[in-house]
């Protein structure tokens, strides 16, 4: 690897460690107020969003284990901001479901959290902004694929 490509991967390293420290702590405690968690909104967006949903499907969107969505499904159920329904198709299937509760939350905590990013991207031009969304959105292409590779 050549010197100069070293020292570009180490600062991108460095501005993403730096970027993902920041933006957690100001992101739970956006979600603090509402009794949520991070993962635990970005699990109710994701069924506000897709419909009704296996508890696989929504790991497998997170990229985590279904032990681990257990826990956070159960801990939105016992707040009633989820439930769970059978299948229309198969009623052996368990899906997971938004509660009218958890459909006005999720629409809640998305204005709080959309006025914390756009005091961030106010500081950004139109291009800049768009610009940024394609880098990232190819990134976040390239790290599907490498984690399909790696399955």
């Amino acid at each position: 690897m050549l010197q100069y490509e070293k020292e570009f991967l180490d600062k991108m390293e460095m501005i993403m460690v730096s970027i993902s420290k920041k933006l957690r702590p100001l992101i739970e405690k956006k979600m603090q107020p509402f009794g949520i968690t991070g993962p635990q909104y970005h699990i109710m967006k994701m069924l506000k969003r897709e419909g009704p949903a296996r508890a696989t499907q929504l790991a497998d969107m997170m990229n985590v284990k279904p032990s681990a969505i257990t826990v956070i499904i159960d801990r939105l159920i016992e707040r009633g901001l989820v439930e769970r329904c059978h299948s229309d198709t198969d009623r052996r299937v368990v899906m997971m479901q938004l509660t009218k509760a958890g459909e006005e939350l999720v629409e809640t905590v998305s204005v709080s959290f959309s006025q914390l990013m756009g005091t961030f991207f106010s500081h950004f031009s139109n291009a800049e902004l768009m610009t940024f969304y394609q880098l990232y959105k190819k990134l976040d292409q390239v790290i599907d694929e490498v984690l399909s590779e790696e399955k």
